[in-house]
């Protein structure tokens, strides 16, 4: 796979879809077997209103995320990656009010695992909120229906034309 064809279609699908839309983060970078995102801090996550740090689930959904997206990236055709497991260790709570960064990489394969690390943190790297590993399935793309996933995203975009093709079938 051509990263030229993946890095379009995998910040659309991240970005704008499930998750990614629900959080709001963006995809920074991504390179093969690597991402980079940023979270900008939002109070609706926020998970103790009286320090106003963000919810760990945010923190562990937005590491899982970064991960996954690495592992698609070293797949040779479009397929997904589903998660097998994941070990997140919290080393501090994150600061309200500041973006959270995460960058995840994968280091390692085999016939039908992709073995996965990711840090997030917020000013120093090297003094991070969370860090995890993470293994991830691979998926044979054959089982996986690209075109007609496509499809039903093109039409939700569309909702004038999905209109005026069930009135022309209705008649």
């Amino acid at each position: 796979m051509t990263m030229a064809l993946v890095r379009p279609a995998l910040k659309y699908a991240l970005e704008r879809n499930g998750h990614g839309a629900a959080l709001g983060f963006t995809l920074d970078k991504l390179e093969r077997g690597a991402t980079h995102l940023t979270f900008p801090y939002r109070e609706d996550l926020v998970g103790n209103p009286i320090t106003g740090v963000v919810h760990g689930g945010t923190i562990v959904s937005l590491l899982d995320t970064a991960c996954g997206c690495a592992a698609m990236t070293i797949q040779r055709k479009p397929s997904v990656t589903p998660t097998m497991d994941l070990r997140l260790d919290y080393m501090r709570p994150a600061q309200p009010y500041k973006p959270i960064y995460v960058e995840a990489k994968v280091y390692r394969q085999s016939s039908n695992v992709i073995f996965c690390r990711g840090v997030a943190w917020q000013d120093d790297k090297e003094n991070p909120i969370a860090h995890c590993v993470a293994n991830f399935m691979k998926v044979d793309s054959k089982s996986i229906q690209f075109r007609s996933i496509a499809l039903k995203k093109l039409r939700h975009l569309m909702p004038w034309r999905q209109a005026s093709v069930n009135d022309s079938e209705q008649k």
